[in-house]
């Protein structure tokens, strides 16, 4: 596809996507836009400025094609109304309670209904597209969170990390999914339930952890810098 030079994006493109239909792609990019290009008319035909505090790292359609979701490295996910149009005035809608770091992935479900995002702070969550709240935190990566999807059946998520493996979710019943390690099932196991000095929430340790792990939970200490821990690449 060829395009006059003015309809190019500003900076590195981060990811391209095309809509269920074939007839449109959508392109996200460190410039904080995304286009949308005709494969027809070879030319775009919307240019959305996101109005992301950072890079857009990732996007996705839902299967109608009539939603458009943005991942950010500012840590945060917008739905875009590609069908009304309302964007073009009042911008995206931002999903609520947003990750703890930069968002690196996104995908839709089959139906829609459901939107699975990954993370720099190794997490995977689940976006209830009816009330645009997240539902539930994945955890278990040791390192960056590089890519989601979710089955056709919304049964399985799976996520692939910086840590060299990839996860698979079985989130059918989501309902049924620990997210807090209960001190009932700790007994004998050498695993304490703390309160974290900085957050005041509970969370599991070993007698063998530091004296620092044991006063900070690990979100604490995820949002702590240090010299481990890498950083997404700068804005160019």
């Amino acid at each position: 596809m060829k395009v006059k030079k003015q309809n190019h994006h500003g900076s590195s493109i981060t990811r391209c996507r095309f809509d269920p239909q074939s007839r449109t792609v959508a392109t996200a990019s460190a410039d904080r836009h995304v286009k949308l290009w005709d494969l027809v008319a070879h030319r775009t035909t919307v240019n959305i400025n996101s109005n992301h505090g950072n890079v857009v790292s990732d996007c996705c359609f839902t299967t109608s094609g009539n939603f458009l979701c943005t991942a950010s490295w500012d840590r945060t996910l917008k739905l875009w109304d590609l069908q009304a149009g309302r964007f073009r005035s009042q911008g995206g809608t931002a999903l609520q309670r947003g990750h703890e770091g930069s968002v690196s992935s996104c995908s839709f479900s089959a139906d829609g209904g459901l939107l699975v995002s990954g993370s720099y702070d190794r997490t995977v969550a689940l976006w209830e597209m009816s009330s645009l709240c997240q539902t539930l935190i994945l955890r278990g990566h040791s390192d960056w969170v590089t890519d989601v999807s979710i089955s056709a059946d919304r049964k399985l998520v799976v996520s692939a990390s910086k840590d060299r493996t990839v996860r698979l979710w079985d989130i059918e019943n989501m309902e049924e999914v620990p997210q807090v390690l209960e001190k009932t099932r700790t007994e004998g196991t050498g695993i304490h339930i703390l309160k974290c000095e900085e957050c005041g929430a509970a969370f599991p340790v070993s007698r063998l952890q530091t004296s620092e792990l044991l006063t900070r939970c690990v979100f604490c200490r995820l949002n702590t810098p240090s010299k481990y821990r890498p950083q997404p690449p700068p804005l160019m």
